[in-house]
């Protein structure tokens, strides 16, 4: 910070608030419904997947069969994560006004300054803002006066010559964003990632970069380095700011690395897509979301990063897309990491991953459902490897934008436009015909009750299809309650922009 800003320091302002983050969710489009039983509606609010959204329960469906009733339920987006289903909502840019003077506060773009990516909500603590005057606003990040110390941890320490994580297999120059940069943007890049690894606090940047540039760059940085799971989101122009100190890092390294060798050894051998498949069951069997809340401890960190996806199996959608990353990223398979928002402007994160040769979408987040009871088996497949056309304008908007404040693009993501990867395609469950979609739909429902699974799930190849066969829901719920006693309810979660036709079984 220069003379003149100090010079201009008017005020300390103290500030405590919540603030309530986006989450990338589902489209409000989803219909659900229940199997009233002997009278008593057994509640499906739980059982339906691919939500973060509270349901409101419209007027019951008239039926013939006094034992069954359908219910819609209307999802309202927000983050399960989930994010689920996103898990960060848009950035904001706040500002203070006191006694004439002005401080204003803007994250490089993904959240609100006192948010990181993909968090619900987040209580902040006693903030001090150095304020100056109205005509000449400087970007800086709100910085709580308890967190200061976290902050510093790192960088207030002696210099070495260590560097910090351990080796990696990917540079920057292998990444697909890092290469749509210009090449003073990559200068940048490289200085942040150097800077990270060396624990420096204050980058030797150039007087005349813009606050539009550093918040581009920082970004693209920020988000597809998965390996620098220390730095925070946190930023001032020229300044790094991370969550841990060196011993730390060294313990949490040592941990990741132990964790993600496990997982990637039961992709060995595998084809790319293959491997991906097992990276995606692995991450939504093995974390869950978690939003944030006043009761937050120092370790939410975690949740938007490698360590949260491996270790802490807490997450929120950064966090499943940096660990969906960095495990390609060691089983060579190239992938970035997509940044945007839903429907009602809360940010999300997602991955493009390249399989065959062609570019598509995975979204690990949104295909991990919000339940207050965990179950392992759990696994569907909606996002996975799907095309921009299914996504894009209809669930997930402005891709790799930032929306509030400054307003960037931080790169374009490669196009995805094919369609052979996609889940139901490679594994045989797309039906182009309603008697074909409605024989292997019930064949799935069997399975998944003969195996106490949750989910039952088909695409079609057209919307007809797919009207004719969720017209059926009901006579479906109430047959394969027949066909086992173990089935105690049924929930829909289907989706008109993927085509995709997915029942839940509850035990």
């Amino acid at each position: 910070m220069n003379k003149k800003i100090l010079s201009c320091i008017a005020a300390v302002v103290l500030l405590a608030g919540t603030f309530t983050a986006r989450g990338g969710k589902k489209p409000d489009d989803e219909v659900s419904f229940d199997v009233i039983t002997n009278n008593e509606n057994t509640e499906g609010t739980e059982e339906v997947t691919g939500s973060d959204s509270e349901e409101e329960e419209g007027e019951p469906v008239n039926s013939d069969n006094a034992e069954t009733t359908v219910t819609t339920a209307k999802k309202k987006d927000k983050d399960k994560n989930k994010d689920n289903n996103g898990d960060s909502e848009a950035g904001e840019t706040i500002s203070v006004t006191t006694a004439g003077t002005t401080a204003a506060t803007e994250l490089y773009g993904l959240d609100n300054p006192e948010e990181q990516l993909g968090t619900e909500q987040q209580t902040v603590a006693t903030t001090v803002i150095i304020t100056t005057p109205a005509n000449d606003v400087v970007d800086e990040t709100q910085q709580s006066v308890n967190e200061q110390n976290v902050i510093d941890a790192l960088t207030s320490e002696e210099p070495t010559n260590k560097t910090l994580g351990g080796k990696y297999n990917v540079s920057p120059s292998d990444r697909y964003g890092y290469n749509q940069l210009s090449s003073s943007e990559k200068k940048l890049y490289d200085l942040i990632v150097d800077g990270a690894k060396n624990g420096y606090r204050n980058l030797d940047i150039d007087e005349d970069l813009s606050q539009e540039e550093w918040i581009k760059v920082f970004g693209c940085a920020y988000v597809n380095e998965p390996q620098l799971f220390w730095l925070s989101s946190k930023n001032r122009r020229g300044v790094l700011f991370y969550w841990l100190d060196r011993e730390s890092i060294a313990r949490c390294q040592k941990e990741i690395e132990a964790k993600a060798k496990e997982v990637v050894a039961l992709a060995d051998g595998k084809s790319d897509y293959d491997k991906v498949r097992t990276f995606h069951d692995w991450i939504v069997t093995h974390a869950e979301f978690k939003k944030a809340s006043a009761d937050d401890s120092e370790d939410s960190w975690m949740r938007y990063t490698v360590y949260g996806g491996l270790i802490a199996g807490e997450v929120q959608c950064e966090g499943y897309a940096k660990t969906m990353q960095y495990l390609c990223d060691l089983a060579g398979v190239e992938s970035l990491v997509v940044i945007g928002t839903n429907s009602e402007g809360s940010s999300h994160a997602w991955n493009v991953i390249k399989l065959g040769g062609n570019w598509y979408n995975v979204d690990c987040t949104w295909d991990d459902p919000i339940l207050s009871t965990p179950v392992a088996n759990n696994l569907r497949h909606r996002y996975f490897a799907v095309p921009d056309e299914w996504i894009h304008n209809k669930s997930h908007y402005n891709v790799n934008k930032k929306t509030t404040g400054t307003q960037v693009v931080y790169f374009k993501p490669p196009a995805c436009t094919n369609t052979d990867m996609n889940y139901f395609a490679k594994q045989g469950l797309l039906y182009s015909d309603f008697s074909s979609a409605e024989k292997a739909l019930k064949e799935q429902l069997k399975t998944a009750a003969s195996n106490k699974t949750r989910v039952a799930e088909i695409r079609v190849s057209s919307k007809s299809v797919y009207d004719e066969v969720t017209s059926h829901l009901k006579d479906y719920a109430t047959w394969i309650k027949g066909e086992y006693s173990s089935v105690k309810k049924v929930a829909s979660n289907c989706d008109e922009n993927t085509l995709v036709i997915e029942i839940d079984l509850g035990y």
